[in-house]
């Protein structure tokens, strides 16, 4: 703004207000509008009510109210919406009120008897900029804050040493620590292994106007807990001082969703047991392990008896917890080596390493008597599994070992069910 559009006058002397008007005049233009308040009541309600870009004020008011006073209390109200305010006196020696009106925010102190127009629009001057510049610099401190503060990662604001000298909420948060107690801290405190020393590289890489790399650490939280960090760190000099920005992403639960999905992406959903595409995915792995290690290995394939019937009688749903409760045996009955998976159906599949006919026949004997022994209201009759069993021969591939042990499932079904049979 290079002159003010509005100006407001606090005098009670109409004399000087229409001196001050004549040099306004002289300066800037005949139309410039200019209010006069001959008292602070006035000049408070029209400097509420207005929108003016400075605001020449006397020091003594006919009222009995000092013009000083009436400007401290105006400032401490409006703040930054306060018009730059300047202070005339007819008093010839001001040197302790020039001094309490600039502690006070006011802009510019002027004797009446020094009153010219190159002074006046010297100080007008001088008094818009300042509180453009002021107003500027508080606006960019806001939107800094609201970046900073409401930034969804953490971020921290380093000395040389590595001590936190800002923290925004998030990093607060993150590190559960209230607000504002962070400054201080060693980021060794935040992050054991942290080092300044690899933001070398970075800077480098920030130089080609490339953002800093993100590095995975390690962290722990106020309460000891465990933070997975993603961390990028930024250097910046101001003269001799150095500092450092560092941002933060928790990414813990980025790390739970992932974890999530793969075992939706592996898991038979109803029965919480691999599905068949991540169980052919293993079993190549084992067939192949088996061959090269000359490891015996058998194959067991589990079918639950008359599973139609029970679907018939009793309806999906307690088919669904006939499947759930077959499940929860399998889980709780095999070795945890043992490579179990929901083949498709009612037909379940497991592969069992380092297992001879012997241990495979143990293994199945006991998975079918514990199967029996399932009670569900809803299925009176109780549940039985019939169970084929073949030896994974070296160098066979897992369509041929499934084939042998479907053969077995279907001897054991056609003899009765029930029972266990091993392919010779």
């Amino acid at each position: 703004m290079k002159h003010p559009k509005k100006i407001l006058v606090l005098d009670d002397d109409e004399n000087d207000y229409l001196l001050i008007e004549y040099l306004v005049r002289q300066i800037y233009s005949e139309n410039i509008p200019i209010d006069w308040a001959h008292d602070s009541a006035t000049a408070s309600k029209l400097i509420e009510s207005g929108s003016y870009d400075v605001c020449l004020v006397d020091y003594y008011l006919g009222d009995g109210t000092n013009g000083l006073e009436w400007a401290q209390a105006t400032i401490s109200t409006m703040g930054l919406e306060c018009p730059p305010l300047i202070m005339l006196t007819s008093i010839e020696s001001c040197e302790n009120i020039d001094l309490n009106a600039s502690e006070s925010g006011i802009v510019d102190f002027i004797s009446k008897s020094e009153l010219t127009a190159k002074h006046l629009e010297h100080s007008i001057r001088y008094a818009v900029q300042t509180r453009h510049i002021l107003r500027e610099s508080l606006h960019s401190e806001i939107r800094f804050h609201l970046f900073f503060d409401h930034a969804y990662e953490g971020i921290l604001l380093l000395d040389n040493n590595g001590k936190v000298l800002e923290a925004n909420r998030s990093a607060e948060l993150m590190f559960c620590y209230e607000k504002g107690t962070m400054l201080g801290l060693h980021m060794h405190q935040l992050i054991n292994k942290f080092s300044l020393e690899y933001n070398l590289l970075n800077n480098q890489v920030a130089a080609r106007g490339m953002p800093p790399t993100m590095e995975r650490m390690i962290g722990k939280d106020q309460l000891g807990g465990v933070l997975d960090l993603e961390v990028a760190i930024n250097m910046a000099r101001i003269g001799n001082e150095t500092f450092y920005s560092v941002s933060l992403i928790d990414i813990r639960h980025h790390l739970a969703k992932q974890e999530e999905l793969t075992k939706l992406a592996h898991t038979d959903p109803l029965t919480g047991l691999m599905n068949r595409r991540h169980f052919r995915l293993l079993a190549d792995q084992e067939l192949s392990r088996a061959t090269r290690t000359h490891q015996q290995l058998f194959t067991m394939m589990l079918d639950i008896d008359h599973f139609k019937r029970v679907n018939d009688t009793h309806g999906h749903d307690v088919g669904d917890q006939a499947l759930i409760a077959v499940a929860e045996v399998f889980k709780s009955g095999f070795r945890s080596m043992d490579i179990l998976a929901r083949w498709g159906g009612e037909e379940f599949l497991v592969l069992l390493p380092e297992t001879d006919m012997a241990g495979a026949m143990l293994i199945a004997e006991r998975i079918r008597q514990q199967v029996s022994q399932i009670k569900l209201s809803k299925i009176p009759e109780g549940l039985t599994i019939s169970v084929g069993l073949c030896e994974a021969k070296p160098g066979m591939e897992l369509k041929a070992v499934t084939s042998l042990a479907d053969q077995a499932l279907y001897q054991a079904k056609t003899s009765g069910r029930n029972r266990v049979v091993c392919h010779e």
